[in-house]
């Protein structure tokens, strides 16, 4: 390819009614690790990460908390369109594995919608 780049940007969020990410229960210790080291092994070294957070914040109406992930790569190979349908598998993966982490130290969740601003 002739260097071009192309730039993902992945973000899901959840509502969540109590803070699971900071639990010291033993069973969800574990089930968070293993959700970090899965997440951490998703993207491929392929593309150059610029950012990749999970981030809580409380929300001060319900007082539930909103989990959000996001990333932020470049892909300096492949075609765009074949890259756009990776990074939306990619996108597809990091929420199977949260929701599969919600699901495994029964936390309620609720998939929140993100809109850009521009």
């Amino acid at each position: 390819m002739g260097g071009d780049s192309n730039y993902y940007n992945i973000t899901l969020s959840y509502e969540i009614p109590y803070n699971v990410l900071d639990s010291q229960d033993p069973s969800i210790i574990q089930a968070r690790d293993n959700l970090y080291d899965r997440l951490a092994d998703i993207i491929p070294n392929r593309y150059e990460l610029f950012s990749v957070k999970l981030v809580l914040y409380q929300l001060k109406d319900t007082y539930n908390f909103l989990v959000t992930y996001s990333a932020f790569f470049r892909s300096t190979e492949g075609l765009p369109m074949s890259e756009y349908v990776d990074a939306r598998t990619l996108k597809e993966m990091i929420g199977s594995e949260i929701e599969e982490f919600f699901n495994s130290v029964d936390c309620e969740y609720k998939q929140l919608s993100i809109k850009s601003l521009v």
